[in-house]
């Protein structure tokens, strides 16, 4: 009977073993790649899905792989660097005559009104521009945003950008007094983003059907010129994954350095001015300072005392009005543009309000997140299937320069046509966003772990009533012996 418990204990034990081996923290399985094009050199999109592979934020345990389990030689096609510190500056703003095509499109229809703004430099990149409206203005306005180095060769930035100047009512129903500052009682559009891009003009001129926005001031922020950066990918809608009283939290896949969110509220004819907060899972940080206009000074205040509290620490990462808002004569709906992050990997974003959270909607808003996609040339060497793969703790092998990869290859040259993939699942559904699938992926799925532990469990109340059987048979034996 003792053998059968100790068997018992260490099938136990052994089972045990396994399930923390299958927990969430396992190292992710190597990633299969689609080759297209004449190589030897191809270039690898390493975008959100791919991101998964790795165990860094940085990616650099990352490898390609050949069949034999080999290392392929690679660079990173761009190398990260920091940063460079913004300058805001204010511009000057000059009415000027609109542009042929829209003075004839205006002569029947609404009056339409055009602007030059000079940042004075064409070296430096373009972030944001702020643009002032005459006190006590109240409405929504849409602006075509062009730029030129010349004032001659226009190239468009936007074509839709949003002025707002709105005046804050009372919530219906509001758990506690709105704030005073004169700040608050008015809800203005934040920056317009311009994507760095290079120039020293812009021409501003109102949409068809929007009303002429009365223009004082206007003020650029600026860097240094960079190489534009790749286009952000976005994902799917993501759902909030609880809500108070003044604020919606929403998880996040590991390993995302997020540049941007878009916030949606779920009611037409919806605006409000919301914190957006990142969760620090490690040791705390300095607080992050977007590029956005104001800081929340109340909502840092409760942020600090929170983190002196146990429990997750949270960094203030932007501010912005978000909106959804109709307008008249048919024009297009105003919906609030995506807020720039500074690429923090969070665990999870919040959006906290300061009224009720319900004044963005009667469900909680939903978010997207985008993220720049980085790219990775390797030359394929040996026999296929090649695989994206984490880095052994041993392994050596560490990324080139692009130009040690390929030695003929022009400083400006583009990168090798041929490319690499990570491959599609074979049992594909619908359409998604790769970042949709990451959310999905990342989600706990995993239906066997209740049985796995229910199974456990019976399985040590066997053992303890084996075990309680063993001791008892003793005093039950020395209890007759005495009785006889």
């Amino acid at each position: 009977m003792k053998n059968a418990a100790l068997t018992g204990f260490a099938m136990l034990a052994l089972a045990c073993s396994q399930a923390g081996l299958a927990a969430p923290g396992a190292v992710a399985a190597p990633l299969p790649l689609t080759l297209a094009g004449t190589g030897p050199y191809y270039t690898l999109n390493v975008n959100t899905t791919a991101r998964q592979a790795s165990g860094r934020l940085d990616l650099s345990d990352l490898r390609v792989r050949n069949a034999a389990g080999d290392a392929m030689a690679f660079a990173w096609a761009e190398v990260p660097t920091p940063a460079p510190d913004p300058q805001r500056m204010p511009a000057r703003l000059y009415k000027v005559p609109l542009p042929p095509a829209d003075a004839a499109s205006s002569i029947e229809g609404r009056p339409r009104q055009a602007w030059v703004v000079d940042a004075r430099d064409a070296r430096l990149d373009l972030m944001q521009l702020e643009l002032g409206l005459e006190p006590g203005t109240q409405g929504a306005y849409t602006l075509r945003i062009e730029a030129s180095d010349d004032l001659q060769h226009w190239r468009t930035v936007a074509e839709d950008a949003q002025v707002v100047q709105l005046q804050a009512l009372p919530q219906v129903g509001a758990a506690g007094a709105l704030a005073t500052k004169s700040g608050r009682e008015q809800l203005k559009s934040d920056p317009i983003d311009l994507d760095a891009v290079p120039a020293r003009y812009l021409r501003l001129t109102t949409a068809p059907r929007s009303a002429i926005p009365p223009l004082v001031t206007a003020t650029i922020t600026r860097v240094p010129h960079r190489p534009a950066p790749p286009p952000l990918e976005w994902s799917a809608a993501i759902a909030a994954t609880n809500c108070d009283a003044n604020s919606c939290e929403y998880a996040l896949p590991r390993n995302l350095p997020i540049a941007a969110v878009q916030v949606a509220p779920t009611d037409v004819d919806t605006i409000g001015q919301v914190m957006v907060a990142g969760r620090v899972d490690g040791p705390r940080t300095p607080p992050r300072h977007s590029l956005l206009r104001g800081s929340l000074h109340a909502l840092r205040l409760k942020a600090d005392r929170s983190a002196d509290r146990a429990g997750p620490v949270w960094d203030d990462v932007a501010e912005a009005n978000v909106y959804w808002l109709t307008q008249p004569s048919g024009a297009p709906d105003l919906h609030s543009p995506p807020l720039r992050l500074g690429g923090e990997s969070w665990a999870a974003l919040r959006l906290e309000t300061f009224g009720p959270i319900s004044q963005l909607g009667h469900t909680a808003p939903t978010i997207r997140v985008g993220v720049r996609p980085r790219q990775l040339v390797f030359v394929a060497r040996g026999e296929g299937p090649f695989v994206l793969a984490r880095a052994t703790a041993t392994e050596q092998t560490a990324p080139m320069t692009l130009a040690a990869l390929m030695p003929a290859r022009a400083p400006d040259a583009p990168l090798p046509e041929a490319t690499a993939t990570v491959a599609a699942p074979i049992a594909a559904s619908a359409p998604s966003s790769p970042i949709a699938d990451v959310v999905k992926a990342g989600a706990p799925t995993s239906s066997d772990s209740p049985w796995l532990w229910a199974a456990l469990l019976a399985g040590l109340a066997l053992m303890g009533g084996m075990a309680w059987s063993l001791l008892r048979k003793p005093r039950a034996a020395s209890s007759q012996a005495d009785g006889s």
